[in-house]
């Protein structure tokens, strides 16, 4: 994936997260490490504040309270919606790093029917 791809990805994801309200402790910076994807390795990371996210963006974080790191396939198959996170996390297929409280509230989150609606939107490219 190239930067500016990269870029516009994040883009999308941060339109489509517009109003998504997860739990009111989860608060930190998220970095998410996807490895062996056909452009090399990319890292993208979220900016979450009261259960809401705020900024996301391409790139690694300065200072991540979380790192998550899964392969290209695991990451492809998550916004897909064939592999829910929390089942990558307990399988190993999702590796974590860092608070585990903003990790599982971060897993909470993604359970929640709000949270898939986003991810559909963003697999189909229609990120509002």
């Amino acid at each position: 994936m190239t930067a500016r791809t990269l870029e516009a990805w994040a883009a999308a994801v941060q339109a489509a997260t517009t109003g998504l309200i997860g739990p009111a402790t989860l608060s930190g910076t998220v970095q998410v490490d996807v490895t062996g994807g056909p452009d090399g390795d990319v890292s993208v990371h979220a900016v979450l504040d009261g259960g809401q996210v705020t900024a996301i963006g391409a790139g690694a974080a300065t200072d991540p309270d979380a790192v998550l790191t899964l392969t290209a396939a695991d990451a492809g198959a998550v916004v897909a919606g064939t592999l829910d996170p929390s089942v990558a996390f307990m399988r190993g297929r999702l590796k974590v790093a860092g608070e585990m409280g903003v990790v599982l509230d971060l897993l909470a989150l993604a359970s929640t029917a709000a949270a898939r609606e986003c991810r559909d939107r963003v697999a189909a490219g229609q990120p509002d």
